[in-house]
């Protein structure tokens, strides 16, 4: 915060990047490279990670994802794709040339995920352990639904078994998390009960999913907060929201000292 206009104005303190809490991806939905590398130029201390969103990566041109990779790299912002794309390649029997060809373009690492892909936890396993052990790939690993809500047991196990195997971190789906205009307090209290707080990234809702608005994703954000403090790993921060983000994690007055304003 040396280099702000405003550095005589305390602020909670952030770990510096790199660090393992408090981690902002950033959901990138094809962004431009102009406005990306804008984006970038003025944010980039607060963008730990970057998604190229969905199967966004199978229909962009070689030359531009290439393009896009190097220069978060360049930023220090490490990438995925999104995990859709790997249950694509999974359905088509070609999950070993799809994983060879993420590690050719660049990315950083693999999001492996069941959104809505129908397998057992098994295939799972195996499908991630391979990742890291034939082709010597980070894996994000993903928990959740798309298409109906999981029960808490089968959530868990889910999480579990994605840890156990190898995962560097895992998402929580968002719409696990919160449907609606609730938010299943029971079943994060019991993830991050079971979890380290730096192996959790919670994602936050997309206005993509029905029922979504700025004004929830915004409400979820402040919650996760105030549940966990500024060090809390969010995904799904769209670009126009970083800063905002950024905000929310450092609005916690707790962490400041009251000041002194009596006379002498």
């Amino acid at each position: 915060m040396a280099d702000t206009a405003f550095d005589f104005i305390d602020f909670p303190m952030r770990p510096s990047k790199p660090r393992r809490d408090g981690l902002t991806m950033m959901i990138d939905w094809g962004l431009p490279l102009a406005l990306q590398t804008d984006v970038v130029a003025g944010a980039n201390r607060y963008i730990d990670m970057a998604k190229i969103a969905g199967t966004i990566a199978g229909v962009m041109p070689r030359g531009l994802l290439e393009e896009k990779i190097a220069a978060y790299r360049s930023a220090g912002i490490s990438t995925s794709q999104g995990g859709l794309f790997t249950e694509m390649a999974y359905m088509q029997g070609k999950i070993e040339p799809f994983f060879e060809r993420i590690a050719e373009v660049g990315f950083d690492a693999v999001e492996i995920s069941d959104n809505l892909l129908s397998w057992s936890l098994d295939d799972k396993e195996r499908t991630i352990r391979l990742a890291i052990e034939e082709f010597g790939l980070k894996v994000l690993g993903e928990v959740g639904r798309k298409d109906a809500a999981m029960d808490d047991d089968a959530l868990l196990e889910d999480l579990r078994i994605t840890v156990d195997a190898g995962a560097t971190s895992v998402f929580v789906e968002a719409y696990e998390l919160f449907a609606g205009d609730s938010i299943r307090e029971d079943l994060i209290a019991k993830i991050a009960g079971r979890h380290p707080s730096d192996t959790i990234i919670y994602e936050l809702p997309v206005v993509v999913l029905p029922g979504v608005t700025r004004e929830f994703k915004h409400k979820v954000a402040v919650w996760m907060v105030d549940a966990f403090g500024s060090n809390v790993n969010l995904a799904n921060v769209e670009w126009d929201e970083i800063w905002m983000t950024e905000i929310i994690r450092r609005r916690g007055a707790d962490n400041l000292e009251e000041p002194d304003n009596t006379q002498a």
